[in-house]
């Protein structure tokens, strides 16, 4: 079972794009706080998103950079190359 969920705040204002085909999708960041007690300060991890759908149109309407929100989804990531020939890939939240 491929499933996460975290709580964090957005990173920026959700980035919105829709399609010829009436689908819409949204991308955003979000920044995950923790406290390091070794080190005694605190740590963000960063965390890239992705949803479609009514999801996607929900978020965009009413989410902004530093809001709190809750991220349900499943990992995926994608791998490609560019222009160069180097292998890359990335790891996100998606929820469709």
């Amino acid at each position: 079972m491929n499933s996460v969920t975290l709580i964090g705040n957005l990173g920026q204002d959700p980035e919105m794009k829709y399609f010829d085909s009436g689908a819409v999708n949204v991308k955003f960041s979000l920044a995950l706080n923790s406290y390091n007690k070794k080190e005694e300060k605190e740590v963000t991890d960063w965390v890239n998103c992705e949803a479609w759908k009514k999801t996607a149109e929900l978020i965009g309407e009413y989410c902004r950079k530093g809001d709190k929100v809750a991220v349900e989804g499943c990992l995926k990531t994608q791998n490609w190359e560019d222009d160069n020939g180097n292998k890359r890939s990335r790891t996100f939240v998606l929820r469709s």
